[in-house]
């Protein structure tokens, strides 16, 4: 099984706004995935959602699920935000860069990468 864990993924550190944020996460369904593929561009393999409000309606969609433990993130009397108040905070506007890289490193987190899948030959297509 490798890298795969029940227990979440910690994410490498996001830059904004001055803080370092990590989270934990817990990998892509099936489902999920399939959803935000339709923003994948074929070309650059980035996502690319048509607007910033498309953005902030799929992380609200998506991220309570996934979404286990957030770091590095103060609110502003200085205590430590929690993951639940993190996917309120998300819904404002303002988050709409991060909210981007985090999707970012979801996806990433939830794909095998090629050195870990070297032993693994993908399914034939009839």
């Amino acid at each position: 099984m490798g890298n795969w864990s029940t227990n979440g993924v910690e994410l490498e550190p996001i830059e904004f706004d001055g803080d370092s944020i990590t989270f934990t996460v817990k990998r892509l369904l099936v489902e999920d995935m399939l959803v935000l593929s339709k923003y994948f561009n074929r070309e650059t393999g980035a996502l690319s959602f048509g607007s910033p409000l498309e953005v902030c309606q799929t992380a609200q969609e998506i991220f309570p699920k996934y979404i286990q433990k957030v770091g590095g993130m103060f609110k502003a009397n200085g205590s430590a935000m929690t993951a639940e108040e993190f996917l309120t905070a998300s819904k404002d506007f303002y988050f709409v860069p991060l909210v981007g890289q985090l999707f970012t490193a979801l996806i990433s987190a939830s794909t095998v990468k090629a050195t870990e899948a070297k032993n693994s030959e993908p399914p034939s297509v009839a």
